[in-house]
């Protein structure tokens, strides 16, 4: 059955349970789209709440630090090494924002400074977006996805 059938064939109404399945990294014409990861680390989130709230700025860049841990982490299971990735593209950080803070930059420096640690300045110099939510999974704090360049074959 083609796309077209599938989707015309589609209900109109969302089913009682959904079965969902998501890939860790997706290839797509040589880069490589990494999954988000929240702040868990090896005995579960390091922290919970809204950064600016529950969670003050140095412990909110300790979060954003373990979430490029484990995007790093996710990328080296699928991949079976860092070395075949050319350069990080970009890097995307969600803050789970209180209403009155605005630092989100601040705490995307926890990720970025992982990404630069491992890749170095010409193949970790990245892109980054800092973006404030209401909230994330788990009630973690932070949340990084990341987009990386793969080596040619």
């Amino acid at each position: 059955m083609s796309f077209d059938e599938k989707f015309l064939a589609l209900s109109s109404t969302p089913p009682s349970s959904f079965n969902i399945t998501l890939a860790p990294i997706r290839n797509l014409d040589g880069c490589v789209y990494a999954s988000g990861q929240v702040a868990m680390g090896p005995n579960g989130l390091l922290a919970t709440g809204l950064v600016g709230q529950e969670v003050d700025l140095e412990l909110a860049q300790v979060c954003a630090w373990q979430c490029a841990v484990n995007v790093l982490t996710s990328m080296q299971k699928a991949l079976g090494s860092l070395d075949k990735i050319a350069y990080v593209a970009r890097l995307g950080i969600y803050v789970a924002s209180a209403d009155n803070f605005s630092d989100q930059h601040l705490v995307a420096h926890g990720a970025s400074q992982v990404i630069l640690d491992v890749f170095g300045p010409e193949a970790g110099l990245h892109t980054r977006t800092a973006i404030g939510v209401k909230s994330l999974p788990l009630n973690s704090p932070v949340e990084v996805d990341a987009i990386f360049a793969l080596l040619e074959k």
